[in-house]
């Protein structure tokens, strides 16, 4: 039987199996890349969101994220897809696979198993094998390393950031329990509200995945913008006060000065209007402040969820989609 609160426990180790996991990968092209496109969805997409994110500044070349049927446009034979699908079977990236293979681009698989590897390993294309057996969401430790290592090991990136992840290993071991009472009090401060957060949009992929662990574990709506983008916009939807959500401000130090201007101008606003708090994410750098924010909204999904009393695993309405969708 799975346990969930097992699992976000084991993040850290998760994180540091990963990193072992890569020491066994050995991946060459026979050409140039002059691009790269991340496919997958749900758990298995956002490991791609966050490493976009993380290596924006290192990469050599122009990455996207796909998490739907088709891919873009451009993508030919200088193009490397990443695919990422922890059960090997997610149709979308799987369609998106079969017109990768029709455009003659270069493939590396990250799955543990199914459709996936046996199309990919047929055409003679690498797949990294990951530990099967857990809800995908819980297995993000996985494609997220094994993502970079691809970046990595073809040489698209100016430097390595593998120390970075291990260093956030430990941050998180030294952390634990301050992480634990931290999401304890966010519960008790969002009782009957939903949860809405904000942040500096180098975040925004911490946010959506704090967001899709409230709605797959504990069975409920969450809402997330990023700055500067939201100051353009929602802001102006602040003109009425909510008694209806508690809004959580995700701060780091290192946020670019006219970023915390705005964030710390916009806590203002919202504070006249609605229930806030602050969440102050540790570590250097945004990998090690990403992975810190991620472990602790997985702890608040958790216990929200025991509030809620539903069970944290069962995923029921997506399993009706596939079984209605395979009819």
């Amino acid at each position: 039987m799975i346990k969930m609160k097992d699992l976000i426990q084991d993040f850290p180790h998760q994180l540091q199996e990963s990193l072992n996991i890569t020491k066994q990968c050995n991946l060459t092209v026979d050409r140039s890349i002059s691009n790269v496109v991340i496919c997958g969805l749900g758990g298995s997409g956002i490991g791609g969101e966050l490493i976009k994110e993380w290596i924006r500044s290192e990469v050599k070349v122009p990455v996207e994220v796909c998490h739907s049927y088709t891919l873009p446009g451009y993508v030919s034979k200088s193009t490397l897809i990443i695919a990422c699908s922890y059960s090997g079977n997610t149709e979308e990236t799987l369609s998106a696979v079969d017109e990768a293979l029709e455009s003659g681009a270069v493939i590396v698989g990250i799955s543990s198993g199914g459709t996936l590897s046996e199309k990919l390993e047929a055409h003679n294309f690498s797949v990294i094998k990951v530990p099967s057996g857990l809800p995908p969401r819980s297995a993000l430790a996985y494609p997220l390393v094994q993502v970079l290592e691809v970046f990595e090991q073809l040489e698209l990136l100016r430097s390595s950031l593998k120390n970075e992840v291990m260093s956030a290993v430990h941050l998180l071991q030294e952390h634990q329990e301050e992480i634990i009472a931290e999401a304890e009090q966010i519960l008790n401060e969002l009782g009957s509200k939903r949860l809405l957060l904000y942040a500096e949009d180098t975040f925004r992929p911490v946010l959506l995945r704090t967001c899709q662990q409230i709605n797959e574990n504990s069975k409920e709506l969450a809402f997330f913008n990023v700055i500067p983008e939201m100051n353009h916009n929602e802001i102006v939807g602040w003109a009425q006060p909510s008694d209806q959500l508690l809004t959580v401000f995700v701060r780091s130090e290192e946020e670019l000065d006219r970023n915390k201007k705005r964030l710390d101008l916009t806590h203002g606003v919202v504070s006249e209007k609605a229930a806030v708090r602050s969440v102050h994410t540790k570590g250097t750098g945004i990998i090690q402040k990403s992975l810190y924010a991620i472990h602790l909204f997985d702890w608040l999904s958790l216990f929200r969820s025991e509030e809620n009393g539903v069970d944290v695993v069962e995923v029921n309405v997506i399993d009706y989609l596939k079984a209605e969708l395979a009819k």
